[in-house]
């Protein structure tokens, strides 16, 4: 019987190993789990941040559509968002009242206008302001407002800048412009390269005693920094008042005449050089750069914001 006993105690002391290491085998899985889990939401949100927009909000912006019309329709929900707290202000009741039934209507026809965006639209803290309202409480409707504003900024801080970014701004793919030293039209890409290239060649030439080669350099550039603007007009319908104005065609030519002289000096051509980089090349590529390099990158990386 003691051997018997000892054999059944054996064997539950062994199935009791087993639960043991297969339990504590499966704790890394779940770690591992766990943390996958997390990897994959925190992904979701950053091709969420650095992804272009979906592809349905097309539909309410040229050429898709006549006009902006997603544009026109934020205007709307702004403009009766605006109208309840300039009401409230004035203790008008009763216009509240009337801006928010166009809010809330507002905001539900655009919650479903693009599919993947329903999530940013929650009707929770639009019916909590709705009963705000209805108090009657001015107290009580101010503070409703901080949850409406934050599912707007939720939205915005994803997708605003990138709207702006997509159908704001052209492509400089479709700018050509006609280059004054062969006369033939050229791509802005091009027509950059050419630009950079003699604008560099100056000051490399001066600085290996070429002083003839960097003459030369400073006249192919010269004749296409006077032509920008032609580029500038593919967009702007207005004289430039910066980048190619007549302050930085006053650098350019300064740097001719000193250029022009007998022994020139390099001291004032890297200075001058510099003034115009800053106040023409730099300057404009602040402003210029940050929309097509975004959307160079949707193209570039379009596999990964699958």
């Amino acid at each position: 019987m003691k051997r018997v006993l000892l054999i059944v105690v054996g064997i539950l002391a062994l199935l009791s190993a087993n639960v043991l290491v297969a339990c504590t085998s499966q704790q890394p899985d779940q770690a591992t789990q766990a943390e996958l889990t997390r990897l994959r939401e925190q992904n979701k949100v950053l091709k969420e941040l650095a992804g272009p927009l979906p592809a349905s909000l097309d539909n309410y912006f040229p050429p898709k559509a006549p006009a902006p019309v997603w544009l026109f329709e934020m205007f709307a929900l702004e403009g009766a968002m605006s109208g309840i707290m300039g009401d409230l202000q004035q203790g008008d009741i009763a216009g509240v009242e009337a801006n928010y039934q166009a809010f809330k209507g507002q905001y539900e026809k655009i919650s479903g206008m693009v599919p993947e965006w329903q999530g940013f639209f929650p009707m929770e803290p639009v019916e909590n302001l709705g009963k705000a309202i209805n108090s009657g409480d001015p107290s009580k409707i101010g503070p409703a407002f901080g949850p409406v504003g934050e599912v707007c900024g939720n939205c915005h801080i994803r997708n605003m800048v990138k709207a702006h970014q997509k159908y704001h701004w052209p492509s400089f793919d479709t700018v050509k412009l006609t280059n004054p030293l062969s006369n033939q039209a050229v791509s802005w890409k091009d027509y950059m390269f050419q630009l950079s290239g003699t604008f560099s060649g100056i000051g490399n030439d001066l600085r290996q005693g070429q002083l003839e080669n960097a003459r030369n350099n400073f006249q192919a550039f010269s004749a296409t920094f006077k032509n920008l603007p032609q580029g500038c007009a593919a967009c702007h319908t207005t004289p430039r008042a910066y980048f190619v104005d007549p302050s930085v065609q006053a650098l350019v030519d300064q740097l001719g005449r000193e250029l022009a002289a007998a022994n020139p000096d390099a001291k004032k051509v890297e200075e001058l050089s510099g003034a115009i980089g800053n106040e023409s090349c730099m300057n404009c590529h602040l402003v210029h750069f940050p929309a097509p390099n975004t959307k160079a990158r949707w193209e570039r990386f379009s596999d990964i914001f699958k």
